[in-house]
């Protein structure tokens, strides 16, 4: 069933979760990613502005040796996405969004091997371990008329290379 809501608000829930993952290094160090989710809020259509969101990524790492370790390395993303936006579903319906790397959105973080990466680099002590923050910045495209009532996810997947 097809609804019309002209001049109405449309109340979308919008959420997109990564997924915590664990890698070791056989240099020493082991490193774990956590996140918090993307909550989209709330969308409206007929609005000629995006909506825009915040997350946040965490890289957490151990020394597994006997010595210091120096990291050094790259948060990307895999999967569908790039230019052309990342799509939230709701069953058939679809919702554009994008992801940047900076709070203006000028910097698209786009698939691994792309021009938007998150670096990483610091120090892994034997008493201190290594932990970074990066905040994430989202953009859901204004006026997708095509929108609908509901709960939209995507699940993004990440890939952190040391």
């Amino acid at each position: 069933m097809k609804l019309d809501w002209p001049g109405s608000l449309m109340a979308l829930t919008l959420f997109a979760a990564l997924a915590p993952t664990t890698a070791r290094a056989s240099g020493g160090a082991s490193c774990s990613l956590s996140a918090t989710p993307l909550a989209f809020g709330k969308y409206v259509p007929s609005s000629t502005a995006p909506s825009d969101f915040t997350g946040a990524i965490t890289v957490s790492c151990t020394a597994t040796g006997t010595t210091p370790v120096p990291l050094h390395g790259t948060i990307a993303l895999t999967g569908t996405g790039g230019p052309s936006g990342r799509l939230l579903a709701n069953g058939a319906f679809r919702l554009r969004y994008q992801l940047y790397l900076d709070p203006a959105r000028t910097v698209l973080w786009d698939n691994a091997g792309g021009s938007g990466v998150l670096p990483i680099s610091g120090v892994v002590g034997l008493t201190t371990p290594f932990r970074q923050a990066f905040t994430i910045y989202g953009r859901i495209l204004a006026r997708q008329a095509d929108a609908r009532v509901g709960n939209y996810v995507d699940q993004i997947t990440v890939l952190l290379n040391y």
